[in-house]
């Protein structure tokens, strides 16, 4: 290796360090600085739903206990509000991600990703660390691949 060439390696690392560091801090153009919503803190962390049950508005004694039939669902909420949910259902994840915000006893989830949708439910916390929401949902309930209008209620555990 030569000489020179090893001092243009050098060049070029010390100017692109220097360039990322010259983009670093909130201040930089193009870069905001994410503030923590106060009203979403006891939200803050990963969760865990134990139950998970999807009742049909048609027929309320249709009943879809999905963590009984083997699905998962997590959700992680940042101190910005931001959320991940993944919802396993059948082997296949689905994954969601948004905004949640609250109001009183009403948490509204704004839904960026996959694609835009709101979703509102009311919630209640059993001790810090047992989060308990009820809301409107659909589910296929005779997997004619139509969902159909139904509530959901989820018992969430935090688990870190």
């Amino acid at each position: 290796m030569t000489t020179t060439w090893k001092r243009g390696v050098q060049l070029w690392t010390l100017l692109v360090m220097a360039a990322a560091g010259a983009g670093c801090g909130a201040d930089a153009p193009g870069i905001t600085e994410v503030e923590a919503d106060p009203a979403v803190a006891p939200f803050v962390g990963d969760w865990q739903a134990d139950v998970l049950l999807i009742t049909s508005k048609a027929n309320p004694e249709m009943v879809a206990d999905l963590i009984a039939i083997g699905s998962t669902f997590t959700l992680n909420v940042q101190p910005s509000g931001t959320y991940t949910a993944v919802l396993t259902f059948q082997g296949v994840a689905q994954t969601e991600i948004g905004d949640l915000s609250v109001s009183g006893s009403t948490l509204t989830m704004d839904r960026t990703f996959p694609s835009p949708q709101r979703s509102i439910s009311t919630f209640r916390f059993e001790g810090s660390n047992r989060l308990i929401l009820d809301g409107d949902t659909e589910f296929d309930f005779n997997l004619d691949g139509t969902p159909e209008p139904a509530t959901a209620h989820i018992e969430l555990v935090r688990i870190s």
